[in-house]
């Protein structure tokens, strides 16, 4: 399923919910930015999506499962990448 995500699999689900479901308690991450990158070697091009946590707590870099109404399930490596006023930024790249 990794390799059939691309940046259009994910653009209509900006402003969406992804419930982080490997960790305890389950954080909840709003996608907030899907950013087409170019080319890249995968079909439909390199991309990057940007989530914003709705708390101060900060997961580690690392693969989580994250679970999504429309999406389902998927396991992404994510990166948090900054502080927001209402919480963390994290970052996945796909390349």
């Amino acid at each position: 399923m990794m390799a059939e995500l691309t940046a259009e699999s994910f653009e209509a689900l900006d402003g969406d919910m992804f419930a982080v479901t490997s960790v305890e308690p389950v954080q909840q991450l709003r996608l907030i930015e899907v950013q087409r990158k170019g080319k890249g070697e995968r079909m439909g091009g390199s991309f990057s999506l940007l989530w914003q946590s709705d708390n101060e707590v900060v997961l580690p870099q690392g693969s989580y499962m994250m679970k999504n109404d429309t999406l389902g399930e998927v396991e992404l490596f994510i990166v948090p990448v900054g502080q927001a006023s209402e919480g963390v930024h994290y970052e996945a790249v796909f390349t």
